[in-house]
């Protein structure tokens, strides 16, 4: 056996799976990290919900408060559901969808609740577009209906007036079932300072109730004894803040999300995420099993194509399941601000947020990939190549132009929303591509296309069968820039409503909050690096097996 076929023998047999190694490890590091419950702090986005009822008992100063209402896990579907009274309703309303409303939305005057729908008055200057995406978020709180069920327009009859939608029979909302503590488990403090040094849950009571005395903690009741002097009232309403303050819990362990694409007459399409409810290690312990098999099935053949494709999937939508786990985000972001209570933007979710900044994304990409391939490919022929000065000003003007720029001068003039930021994405995404599909057909030796005339091809299989497959690496390079400069720039049209990471950002610098910039600005520099990994890819699978290099 020669030299060669021994080293070659040598390298097969030190082939390693890495990455189902690396799966299992990523699965090992997602379960450890599930295990930990975390208290959610966004006292905005994840608002308490305790209600009391009072009884009194022998002992002097004493009374019993039952837990009629409230729990403090997150994310549980709320196990009474309970039809929503129908009505007219102002903001001294006991309505509890309602005075939900008028808590959670700004300058709402009036709320008139019918069997299938929700509508909303309101007094501010705010454009309807916006307002009604500010709406969204506190509505499907509100109730019970599940969120896709629920759409949304404004109304044709009357002004500053919102419309929301159930295909559900009526509206309604969730109660739960109180639980302070594990069932059959009791927290005694006869004195104050037993409370202050027992459960967390009784040092923050105490620390909140300064008349408190003593306190009995069971699973559905509480039983405070208060010092001579203190009113009941007074007490009792502070021991029900106190319940609301101290957060629902909630594990850090992720589901897997995925998507549906649906046509939207406003977007083009809607990017609509869905969690699975599948934990997202079981997930990555899946795409572990799945890089084995195909690692053992596919190590004798040159397989370009199957699981390239596979991790693309696979990474994406790993990253997509973090987008939607909510207290991860909490979480993260009160350990960078700990002294915030506003951590979470309270409109929608990072997902939302980022499936709303994919479709400016994927929208303006369908219209800038094929207009720059057609100007990159018209000018480089012939009989067309007078105009490649005129085609070179044109895209060069898209980012000479600074982009709010572009934003700003287009929402006068077509209104505010989601096109003025395509317009600017367009203009702005242009250039890379316009430029590489120039630079790539440019580059293709003329020899080769001598050869291929010499053969008899015509210019259209000249084109389609030597020159865009030899410079298929160089548009795509084109192409992956262009997308990534408008994972950036997308941000910008939160300034004209078009929703996106962009919307935090805005918020956090209008309002001064820091964690809401960091809110839109991290998840949409992971968002850019994914989009690069996809599209890299992509580009590995289209270039011709004869052009890829491999390290």
């Amino acid at each position: 056996m020669s030299v060669d076929k021994v080293k070659r023998s040598e390298q097969k047999t030190l082939q390693i799976p890495w990455a189902a190694v690396v799966w299992l490890i990523i699965s090992a590091f997602v379960f450890v990290i599930g295990g930990y419950v975390v208290t959610l702090r966004d006292v905005e986005r994840f608002p308490g919900d305790f209600e009391l009822s009072t009884e009194p008992t022998d002992s002097e100063n004493t009374v019993k408060a039952d837990i009629v209402a409230g729990t403090f896990e997150y994310n549980v579907v709320p196990e009474l559901s309970n039809s929503v009274e129908t009505g007219t309703f102002d903001e001294t309303t006991d309505n509890p969808v309602a005075a939900n409303l008028f808590e959670n939305i700004p300058d709402i005057t009036q709320v008139t609740i019918e069997p299938q729908t929700i509508t909303i008055t309101y007094d501010n200057d705010v454009e309807p577009d916006m307002y009604i995406r500010r709406a969204q978020r506190p509505v499907i709180n509100a109730v019970l209906n599940d969120g896709a069920t629920i759409t949304s327009r404004v109304a044709s009859d009357a002004e500053k007036t919102l419309v929301f939608m159930t295909s559900d029979d009526e509206w309604r909302y969730g109660s739960y079932v109180p639980a302070l503590i594990p069932e059959g488990q009791q927290e005694v403090y006869e004195t104050r300072e037993a409370g202050e040094n027992g459960s967390e849950m009784a040092q923050f009571i105490f620390e909140r109730i300064n008349s408190l005395q003593a306190l009995t903690i069971n699973r559905d009741s509480l039983i405070v004894t208060y010092r001579e002097g203190a009113v009941e009232n007074q007490v009792i309403s502070r021991l029900q803040e106190a319940l609301n303050e101290f957060h629902p819990r909630a594990s850090l362990q992720p589901d897997l999300w995925v998507f549906t694409i649906a046509a939207s007459s406003e977007r083009i399409m809607d990017i609509i995420p869905i969690n699975t409810g599948i934990p997202l290690f079981l997930y990555t312990l899946v795409l572990a099993g799945i890089e084995f098999a195909a690692f053992f099935s596919l190590r004798n053949s040159d397989d370009k194509l199957i699981r390239p494709l596979l991790r693309v999937v696979a990474v994406f939508l790993f990253f997509w399941s973090i987008y939607g786990h909510e207290p991860l985000w909490d979480f993260t972001l009160g350990l960078i601000f700990p002294s915030s209570t506003q951590l979470v933007h309270p409109n929608a979710t990072v997902i939302e947020f980022t499936a709303q900044h994919l479709e400016l994304v994927f929208v303006s990409s369908l219209i800038t990939i094929p207009a720059g391939l057609l100007f990159g490919i018209i000018v480089t022929r012939d009989e067309f190549r007078e105009l490649l000065p005129l085609v070179n000003n044109l895209v060069n003007s898209g980012q000479t132009v600074p982009t709010i720029a572009i934003v700003a001068f287009m929402a006068p003039i077509i209104g505010f929303g989601f096109w003025p930021a395509i317009i600017a994405l367009v203009a702005y995404g242009l250039l890379p591509v316009v430029r590489n599909t120039i630079a790539g057909l440019e580059a293709v030796d003329p020899f080769i296309i001598d050869s291929a005339r010499g053969m008899g091809l015509t210019p259209s299989q000249i084109l389609f069968q030597i020159e865009l497959p030899i410079a298929s690496s160089v548009i795509m390079a084109g192409i992956r820039t262009s997308m990534i400069i408008n994972v950036g720039t997308a941000t910008l049209g939160a300034f004209v409503g078009s929703g996106g990471l962009g919307t935090p950002i805005a918020s956090g610098l209008a309002m001064t909050v820091d964690s809401f910039i960091l809110l839109g600005a991290i998840p949409a520099a992971l968002l850019a690096i994914l989009i690069d990994y996809v599209l890299g890819r992509i580009e590995f699978v289209l270039t011709p097996r004869g052009l890829q290099i491999e390290n």
